[in-house]
């Protein structure tokens, strides 16, 4: 005589004997997706990093704090 615990453990096999194919074939689906999305961020993050190195080297607004002094603009000489 079956219990109700023993119907539920039944069920619970059959239902995780079934549901595993199926979580397989959902690794094997998104695996290739999330390396390939990996591999997109990593290599537009180097490649944004990259640009804005390169914009801050041509971008220059003359602005020194080492090299600030505060003495004004020289006075020219009146003939």
């Amino acid at each position: 005589m079956l219990t109700l615990t023993q119907e539920s453990s039944t069920g619970k096999r059959l239902l995780a004997v079934l549901l595993g194919p199926i979580g397989g074939l959902l690794y094997i689906v998104a695996l290739p997706i999330i390396s390939i999305a990996a591999i997109v961020a990593i290599g537009g993050s180097k490649a944004l990093s990259g640009i804005t190195s390169v914009v801050t080297n041509i971008v220059s607004f003359g602005w020194r704090p080492a090299e600030a002094h505060l003495t004004g603009k020289k006075k020219t000489k009146k003939k």
